[in-house]
C-alpha cells in the first residue's frame, strides 16, 4: 500500500510539472502584442455600433451543476458522480436510470488549449477551502472540519481524419482534513475514450478507472462508532454503436461493464460486478422530436454475497429532442422488474417490479437563463447496507442564470430522493424488523465569474437532510466552498 500511495504522488507531481510547464507556455502566449497604428480619420466619424453581450458560458457536457445530494462538494465546473459515497444521485445518459454515468465524462476540466504536435492538451488545476458541518453524518455530536481540497488534471486529444477523436484524462482529488488528519485521502479518475464517426454510423468505447476512497461515517451496529475508511477501485469499460438508416431511423446498441473492489477482505461482500446491456430503437416524426423504444438489463452479481444476485429488466418508451431545441433532453416511462436467484426475506415471490422512469430535460428559457430537470425511479442496491435492494425515486431541479453585466454565473437547485427498500430488515438499534424508508433533501446555490482568461474563482454553499425510519440513520450538513479553478 505504501508503493501505490507513493507513486500516486509521484504522478501528480509529474502532473503538476506538466501543468506548470503548459502555464508557462501559456503565460508568453498571452502577453499583450504591439498595438497596430491606428487607420486614417475619417472625414465623418461613425457611430460606433453598441457592443453585443457575451455570449453565456458553455457548460461541461453531461454536468448537473448544483445541489448533488452525494457529492463531497459542489461547483461550477465540477463532476458531480465522483463522491466520496455510493448512494445513487441523478443519473444521466443513454442508459438511465441504469449505468454509470461518469462514462459520458472524458473529464474535461481545463477550457485552456495547447498544441503537442498533432495532440491538443488541456491542463487544470484547482483549489477550493471547504467548511463541512458533519464529517461523519452523525445525527448528534457533529464534528465540522476545514478541508483543504487540491484537483490537479489534465487531458490529451488527438483527431482522427476530421470527425473522430481519441480522448485521454486524468483527474485527482485530493481532501487534506485540518482536524481530522487521519481521514485525508486522495482519489484518481482515468478514463480513456475512443469516438469514431463514419457516414452512418458511430462508435464510441473506452474505459473509466477510479482509485479512492470512501469516507468514514456513524457506524449502522452496535457500539454506534465512526466506521473506517475503506479503499476502492472501481474500473468501468463500456461500448457504444449507433446506426443511421435514412432520415427517420436510428438504433443503438450499449453495453457497460462495472466492476467494484473493495481492498480490504473485511469489505469484500460488498464488492459486486454489472454487466449493463442496453437497446434503443428511434424515429423521427418531427425535425426535432424523435420517439424511442428501449430495454435495458443488468446483471447484478455479488461475487462474497450471492444471495443478493439478480437480473433487471425495464422496457421504456418515451421521447427525445434535439440539442438544438428550446427544450432539449429525453423523457422515458416504464417498468422494471427485478428477478432474484435466491429468496429474499419477507417477500413471497422470487422477483418484484414496479413503475420506472428517467427524465434528464434542458429548457432554454432565455439566452441567458436555462432550467433543468433530472428525474427517476428505478431499482437500485445499497453497497453500504448489504447490497440489499430499494427503489430509489426523486428529482433534481437546477436554475441557472448568466449575469452578462458582471460576468456572473448563478445556479440554484434542489433535489429530493426517497429510498424504499424491498425487503424487511431490523434496524440495529432498536431491534425492530422494519422496511427501511429514507428520505432526502438537497438545496444548493452558487456563483462563478472569471477573473482572467485563464483564472476562475466559485462560492457555493450545500445543505444535506437524510431523514429515516431507522434509527441513527438521519442527519443534516451544511456545507460552504470557496474555490479557485485555472486552466493555463
Amino acid at each position: 500500500m505504501e508503493n501505490c500511495r507513493e507513486g500516486i504522488w509521484k504522478f501528480v507531481g509529474v502532473c503538476l510539472l506538466v501543468l506548470t510547464v503548459l502555464g508557462s507556455q501559456g503565460v508568453r502566449a498571452a502577453e499583450p502584442q504591439p498595438e497596430q497604428p491606428a487607420p486614417p480619420q475619417a472625414k465623418e466619424e461613425a457611430v460606433p455600433e453598441e457592443k453585443p453581450p457575451e455570449k453565456p458560458p458553455e457548460l461541461v457536457p453531461g454536468y448537473i451543476p448544483g445541489g448533488i445530494p452525494s457529492a463531497p462538494y459542489i461547483g461550477w465546473e465540477y463532476a458531480p458522480y465522483y463522491s466520496t459515497t455510493f448512494h445513487p444521485g441523478p443519473t444521466i445518459g443513454i442508459l438511465a436510470p441504469y449505468g454509470y454515468g461518469a462514462t459520458d465524462d472524458t473529464l474535461i476540466r481545463g477550457w485552456q488549449s495547447h498544441s503537442l504536435g498533432p495532440v491538443r492538451v488541456s491542463p487544470y488545476l484547482e483549489y477550493d477551502g471547504l467548511f463541512r458541518t458533519n464529517v461523519f453524518q452523525t445525527t448528534t455530536d457533529k464534528k465540522s472540519d476545514y478541508v483543504n481540497t487540491i484537483n490537479p488534471g489534465i487531458r490529451f486529444e488527438l483527431p482522427v481524419a476530421d470527425r473522430s477523436k481519441l480522448s485521454l484524462g486524468y483527474l485527482g482529488e485530493a481532501f487534506i482534513f485540518s482536524r481530522f488528519g487521519e481521514i485525508s485521502h486522495f482519489d484518481q479518475n482515468v478514463n480513456a475514450d475512443a469516438a469514431l464517426n463514419f457516414s452512418e454510423l458511430s462508435i464510441k468505447t473506452g474505459t473509466v478507472f477510479r482509485a479512492a476512497t470512501e469516507e468514514p461515517t456513524v457506524m449502522t451496529t452496535p457500539p454506534f462508532t465512526i466506521s473506517r475508511q475503506r479503499f476502492y477501485d472501481r474500473t468501468t469499460p463500456y461500448f457504444q454503436a449507433a446506426y443511421t438508416m435514412g432520415d427517420r431511423w436510428r438504433v443503438e446498441a450499449n453495453y457497460q461493464f462495472d466492476d467494484l473492489s473493495f481492498a480490504k477482505s473485511i469489505d469484500r461482500p460488498d464488492n459486486y460486478q454489472y454487466n449493463t446491456f442496453g437497446g434503443t430503437i428511434f424515429y423521427k416524426f418531427l425535425p426535432k422530436t424523435s420517439a424511442l423504444l428501449q430495454y435495458n438489463a443488468v446483471i447484478r452479481t455479488y461475487p462474497f454475497n450471492s444471495p443478493q444476485d439478480s437480473v433487471v429488466h425495464t422496457p421504456v418508451a418515451g421521447l427525445t429532442w434535439d440539442p438544438t431545441a428550446k427544450l432539449s433532453g429525453t423523457v422515458k416511462f416504464g417498468y422494471t422488474i427485478s428477478d432474484f436467484d435466491h429468496p429474499q426475506p419477507g417477500v413471497s415471490k422470487s422477483s418484484v417490479g414496479g413503475f420506472a422512469m428517467s427524465i434528464q430535460t434542458l429548457y432554454h428559457i432565455s439566452r441567458y437563463t436555462q432550467l433543468s430537470l433530472v428525474a427517476q425511479r428505478s431499482i437500485m442496491a445499497d453497497v453500504d447496507y448489504a447490497n440489499q435492494a430499494f427503489y430509489n425515486t426523486g428529482f433534481l431541479l437546477t436554475l441557472t442564470h448568466y449575469w452578462h453585466y458582471f460576468g456572473i454565473t448563478s445556479y440554484a437547485a434542489f433535489s429530493y430522493y426517497n429510498d424504499h427498500y424491498l425487503v424487511n430488515t431490523i434496524d440495529p438499534y432498536t431491534g425492530q424488523t422494519l422496511r427501511r424508508n429514507d428520505n432526502i433533501y438537497s438545496f444548493g446555490t452558487g456563483l462563478s465569474r472569471p477573473i482572467t482568461r485563464w483564472l476562475r474563482v466559485h462560492l457555493d454553499y450545500l445543505y444535506n437532510d437524510r431523514g429515516s425510519n431507522f434509527t441513527n440513520y438521519t442527519y443534516n450538513e451544511h456545507r460552504v466552498i470557496l474555490g479557485l479553478q485555472t486552466s493555463f
